[in-house]
């Protein structure tokens, strides 16, 4: 279980979804900057079976899915330089 926690108030947040299975290539399935809204999760969702990248927003009280990019098998050799220039993309966005 993952949670954002603000620091000055002490209001924690939790992610609402477990995140699992995860590419053997990953170490941390969940990835943030402190400086930035956005959340990365790579994986699968509540231990569903669609398997994905998915960017989060928070807003301070709630975590909005922005976008989605499912992935089905194996990573294509591009996806990884894709997925990085998707993230700069939207996290610019915010």
């Amino acid at each position: 279980m993952a949670a954002a926690i603000d620091t000055k108030t002490g209001r924690v947040t939790s992610l609402p979804f477990t995140v699992s299975d995860w590419p053997l290539d990953v170490t941390e399935p969940l990835t943030y900057r402190a400086d930035s809204c956005m959340l990365l999760v790579r994986g699968s969702r509540n231990e569903g079976k669609e398997h994905g990248t998915y960017w989060y927003a928070f807003d301070g009280k709630a975590f909005r899915l922005r976008a989605a990019v499912p992935q089905s098998g194996r990573e294509a050799s591009g996806m990884r330089s894709m997925l990085n220039d998707t993230a700069a993309q939207i996290t610019r966005a915010f």
